[in-house]
């Protein structure tokens, strides 16, 4: 599992986005959501499936909130059909503005600009549905932490880096 390296910016507004979330149920959603950061960084190419369904299976929904429609049976089609891009997308939600890229030696980016944030989202990833997964998920949490929505995770062999 991957390790999650905070500059000393980040270390600061985690702390006081982690202080924010009073309610136990949405302290431990934040929790898993981070968990499963965690987990992207680990993860290899031939893993991404099953991240996308840990996705579906934490989020429950589509969109910005997580609280868009997601039709899991869809879902489980694309996957089988080796679309694990196709269903980071449509987890992600037609509302959001993305832009994906794939480099030399299979490094992909992801950026995510929130509806009603300033600032976008940025992570890195062994493939273009992890990357883009990684993330949606930062936004979420961002929302779910006070709102601040705009760190950079980066996805990187076995760690990830917010910063």
């Amino acid at each position: 599992m991957g390790i999650f390296a905070l500059s000393s910016d980040s270390r600061k507004n985690k702390k006081d986005m982690t202080g924010t979330v009073s309610d136990p149920a949405t302290r431990a959603r934040v929790q898993q959501l981070h968990a499963f950061l965690n987990d992207c960084a680990g993860s290899a190419a031939c893993e991404e499936g099953d991240r996308v369904r840990d996705a579906m299976r934490l989020l429950g929904g589509s969109g910005p909130d997580a609280s868009g429609p997601l039709d899991m049976a869809m879902l489980e089609t694309m996957l089988d059909g080796g679309a694990a891009v196709a269903a980071a997308i449509a987890i992600v939600g037609r509302e959001s503005c993305f832009m994906l890229s794939r480099g030399s030696g299979n490094v992909c980016l992801a950026s995510i600009a929130p509806v009603g944030a300033g600032d976008d989202v940025t992570a890195q990833g062994p493939t273009l549905a992890l990357a883009l997964l990684a993330a949606h998920v930062e936004t979420v949490l961002g929302r779910l932490e006070g709102g601040h929505v705009g760190a950079v995770a980066a996805v990187q062999g076995s760690a990830a880096r917010l910063h």
